[in-house]
């Protein structure tokens, strides 16, 4: 039986947004709620059905799941497997374009409803341990609640270590590390004993293994992901390539003109011992008024 890769967003839409994964991603969007010490929902409807036949060289223009609950909340998953430290704003403007999308022309702003954003990063965004992280608008002063409507979940998948998290989002992340090359029917067994939902994930794994239409379309976006990540990979090369080559002129740079400034104070001191005018030696030097009389 063939792996593959559980963080390639094309499973992951076919795993949260088939027609009947309502269940898988209530689950889902609940262990999160549940880590973070907030209210779950009742239920959800996606917003972004599952296409088998996919455009994956316009993924990034919309998000992998969407999704709404019982009570108007809209819910956005993002999986990303590279990034950096400007990641952050990324999220913030997705969050933005979809909730500045939630108010038509005319409509009061009573009309909004929260969006919740929900990111699992296959990379470290910081130095930190935390492996889910949860941002609202507080004040900072005395963390007053500014609005619900702004709430962003990351989660740092390289971070995560077992039993850290409540025990939903742990069976959760557990399933989202495995390796391509783990035993998963070993993992996913155990999984089930913990959670039962984990057993109707495991059927639509090994569906979508046998599938052949949908593994083509995976094995393409595998392909076009790890074209992207060469790219990127060399991008970074050359950068610091690049890098080493301007430190290394602007060392010789910074040497040249520290030795030129030693020159001129060793001289300035050798006037000043022999009593000459400080103008003089500004003149001759360069340097100050202020830095001779300090010599």
């Amino acid at each position: 039986m063939r792996n593959i890769n559980v963080l390639n967003d094309y499973f992951v839409r076919y795993l949260f947004s088939s027609p009947d994964s309502n269940l898988i991603l209530l689950d889902f969007i609940n262990s999160i709620m549940l880590d973070s010490n907030m209210k779950t929902f009742r239920s959800v409807e996606i917003l972004t059905p599952f296409n088998y036949k996919e455009n994956y060289e316009d993924k990034e223009t919309i998000a992998d799941v969407k999704c709404i609950t019982q009570n108007g909340t809209v819910v956005i998953i993002e999986i990303q497997l590279q990034g950096n430290s400007r990641f952050p704003e990324r999220i913030l403007y997705y969050w933005a374009s979809n909730y500045s999308k939630l108010l038509k022309h005319g409509e009061k702003y009573d009309a909004l409803t929260p969006v919740i954003s929900i990111n699992l990063l296959n990379f470290n965004l910081d130095d930190s341990n935390n492996i889910h992280s949860c941002y609202m608008i507080y004040d900072t002063i005395n963390n007053r609640l500014l609005t619900d409507h702004l709430q962003i979940h990351i989660i740092e998948l390289k971070k995560f270590q077992y039993n850290l998290l409540q025990p939903d989002l742990n069976c959760w992340l557990k399933f989202f590390t495995m390796k391509e090359k783990d035993n998963k029917e070993l993992i996913m067994s155990d999984l089930v004993k913990e959670k039962p939902i984990m057993e109707e994930v495991q059927k639509r794994y090994n569906n979508f293994i046998k599938n052949r239409l949908m593994m083509n379309e995976y094995d393409k976006r595998e392909a076009y992901l790890y074209g992207n990540q060469i790219m990127l990979e060399e991008e970074r090369r050359l950068g610091i390539e690049e890098g080493i080559r301007q430190g290394i002129r602007q060392g010789i740079e910074k040497g040249i003109e520290q030795g030129e400034k030693n020159k001129a104070i060793s001289m300035a001191k050798n006037m000043k011992d022999r009593d000459m005018d400080l103008n003089l030696i500004s003149e001759l030097t360069g340097l100050s008024i202020q830095e001779i009389e300090r010599l």
